[in-house]
């Protein structure tokens, strides 16, 4: 069978005359037939890089067209603005242009930052402590924990330690009082703006522990604050009336208008004097 279908293959190829009586193709033929497929490929290929190139330039223009709509309507937002109302006119204008976009795909956006961390406290740290508060702007710790490291409640009675701090990105306001001796404590945090710098983040965290951070925070109404489990490497949201046991500690979470509360309290004691 093979032989039979290479001999008639071979009987169609050949013949260097054109002869209309034959059964095969003479070489003009197979020329014309050559030359008429390297045309026709040739046409082919140059209408499809004609067609996209007219796409290409169609879309440049349109987005090009659109730029300038965004830009004109920013230039109307902020010249228009006096000086009492640029903060809502830089608001609107982020959340307008900037935000409604940026929020459907965080990842998407935060791959064009690039990291600067040159060592991530929260996987990479060392810190000795079990419950930290950590402000995703300036990358400041607050520890939680009632007691230091080889202390215990005998080691301080009757002390109160207080310390406070302040995220001047988004004028987030923390006053922590603990009472290791009563085993309690709390920290109460006045929000601010509600801002949260990627940039900043990116600059404390690793690109890892930015991911999990603002899947933690996603759709919280304290954006900028978060808690960290530092044997777990977990993250926690200030969500209002959550209860998270991190370490020896259980934490409460409770809001009041723009204020939140952190009720500290050691596992080991009655949890009813926290209430």
């Amino acid at each position: 069978m093979r032989k039979k279908i290479k001999d008639k293959r071979d009987k169609f190829w050949t013949g260097r005359e054109s002869d209309d009586l034959k059964g095969h193709l003479s070489q003009t033929d197979k020329h014309f037939l050559l030359y008429g497929y390297f045309v026709v490929n040739t046409l082919t290929v140059v209408l499809v890089l004609l067609i996209l190139g007219i796409s290409n330039l169609w879309a440049a223009r349109r987005n090009a067209a659109d730029m300038e709509k965004i830009m004109n309507a920013m230039k109307s937002y902020v010249g228009s603005a006096t000086e009492d109302e640029y903060d809502r006119i830089a608001r609107t204008i982020r959340n307008d242009f900037i935000l409604s976009d940026y929020n459907e795909d965080v990842e998407q956006y935060i791959q064009y930052i690039p990291n600067s961390s040159e060592k991530c406290p929260a996987c990479m740290g060392n810190c000795p402590a079990q419950a930290v508060l950590v402000s995703l702007n300036t990358g400041e710790w607050y520890v939680l924990d009632l007691f230091e490291q080889g202390e215990g409640p005998g080691d301080n009675l009757g002390s109160v330690k207080v310390a406070f701090g302040y995220d001047e990105v988004s004028q987030t306001r923390i006053r922590m009082l603990k009472s290791p001796g009563r085993k309690e404590g709390s920290a109460k945090i006045e929000q601010g703006k509600g801002i949260i710098s990627i940039h900043k983040m990116k600059e404390q965290f690793c690109d890892e522990c930015v991911k999990e951070i603002l899947k933690a925070v996603e759709g919280q109404e304290l954006e900028e604050l978060v808690l960290l489990d530092m044997e777990k490497h977990v993250f926690y949201p200030l969500e209002d009336k959550s209860r998270v046991q991190i370490g020896e500690y259980i934490l409460k979470t409770e809001w009041k208008d723009s204020v939140c509360e952190i009720k500290i309290r050691a596992a080991s004691a009655a949890e009813g004097t926290m209430e």
